[in-house]
């Protein structure tokens, strides 16, 4: 055979060859990604990060329906910027029933990756073994733009153990003009020059009331108590009372007929109240006074320097400490709590932000800052908290709570009843 008959055949061999090569040459590829159904292959943009797995985390919260539906589109811009990540939310609407549910939960080694709990609970959940300490979710920018007030009650044992997400603390408020009838310009200062001035409201005014109270709710008592202490200590011990604390509730079972009972939600009521000098003072959440018309709020005098537990009605993502995706999770908190969702989260509910940097005028955030924070919070919150005005490391603190509060519903439900009220709390402790 001739030279030139050897061509044909070494160019086909050379060409099976090559084709045989392909699939080799594609598999030895480091940076090729398979997809989910194997048929096909995508190359990754130079210097992205690869993922070869999904992962699956589970978030349990306790919210209401408008606050669950703004975490779920939140929730599905998280899984459409990170499609590796796959996040079921669960929503138990009943605080009582969520705490007993993810303590229980948490006991059997299944609670989900990550829960949003009420700021008092978290500390106890630390003590139990229940979390993962949070520390490396707060790094550079984020970290600078946290508040020592919202941070040192979720610390405990030397880590911090939860995120703020967001705050409704309660505050008082006060009639401007009925202040100033009393001989007062500013909110009282201690328990005596309270007496006074109501005394003063009654004798003008005999249809006033002296002090709204909503009842059953625990948070507003403890908000007013701590107000008038000569030393803020003891107040957040819930089974107990001390003499002071005491002779407080006792002065109002006296004056019942001049303590008002408007609830929260009756908003129509309370600015009835106001406009129309009928009440000197009522003890409201922050978001609360917010939806209160231009009109009232213009009336009422904000005691700025008589709030001592701001973050106690606020919420903080903790990560559990059986969850297999601590840094999934991480990642999902980061997104949740951060400025652009603060911000959004702040617009709808008026439950104030956690971020500091929310609580001014910023060029770079104008496009999103529609609702901007009074600026005096950010002194409010970004304060430290000495350990009297932080839950105690009380592993069961939560439940002391719940006895409390059910014992204050009992006895305030149709009428004022302090005298039994004080006996079942003594009849707790022993």
């Amino acid at each position: 055979m001739t030279p030139r008959k050897y061509v044909p055949f070494l160019l086909g061999t050379l060409l099976l060859a090559a084709l045989l090569l392909i699939p080799f040459s594609r598999d030895a590829n480091p940076t090729s990604v398979k997809k989910p159904d194997g048929k096909s292959s995508v190359q990754p943009v130079p210097g992205e990060l690869v993922v070869d797995q999904l992962a699956n985390i589970h978030v349990n919260v306790s919210l209401s329906d408008p606050q669950f539906q703004q975490l779920q589109e939140l929730n599905i811009n998280f899984m459409m910027k990170y499609p590796h990540i796959q996040v079921k939310l669960t929503n138990e609407p009943s605080k009582n029933k969520a705490y007993d549910l993810w303590v229980l939960q948490s006991q059997q080694g299944e609670a989900a990756d990550i829960i949003l709990l009420d700021n008092g609970w978290v500390r106890p959940f630390a003590v139990r073994g229940f979390l993962k300490p949070a520390d490396s979710i707060l790094t550079g920018d984020a970290l600078s733009d946290q508040m020592s007030g919202l941070l040192d009650p979720l610390k405990w044992n030397g880590y911090l153990w939860g995120i703020p997400k967001d705050l409704n603390p309660y505050m008082i408020v006060w009639s401007s003009s009925l202040l100033a009838e009393a001989g007062l310009k500013d909110p009282p200062a201690d328990w005596d020059s309270y007496q006074s001035a109501a005394l003063k409201i009654i004798e003008l005014h005999p249809q006033a009331s002296i002090v709204n109270w909503t009842a059953g709710d625990l948070q507003q008592q403890l908000a007013w108590l701590a107000a008038f202490q000569s030393e803020q200590s003891n107040v957040l011990n819930v089974l107990s009372v001390n003499e002071s604390q005491e002779h407080q509730l006792e002065w109002f079972q006296d004056k019942e007929t001049k303590v008002s009972r408007i609830n929260s939600d009756e908003r129509t009521r309370l600015e009835e109240a106001f406009q129309n000098n009928q009440l000197l003072a009522a003890i409201i959440p922050w978001n609360d006074y917010e939806m209160l018309n231009e009109v009232t709020r213009n009336k009422l005098t904000v005691d700025r320097e008589q709030i001592y537990y701001p973050w106690l009605n606020g919420r903080s993502y903790v990560i559990s400490s059986s969850s297999k995706s601590e840094e999934e999770a991480m990642q999902w908190i980061q997104e949740m709590t951060d400025i652009n969702n603060q911000q959004v989260s702040y617009d709808r509910s008026g439950q104030l932000p956690a971020r500091a940097s929310l609580y001014a005028f910023n060029s770079s955030l104008q496009s999103v800052q529609s609702h901007i924070p009074p600026a005096w919070w950010k002194n409010v919150l970004d304060t430290n908290k000495t350990d009297v005005q932080l839950v105690s490391p009380d592993p069961f603190w939560p439940e002391k709570w719940q006895q409390r509060e059910r014992l204050w519903e009992q006895f305030s439900e149709n009428r004022f009843e302090i005298a039994a009220y004080l006996d079942a709390l003594e009849a707790l402790v022993k």
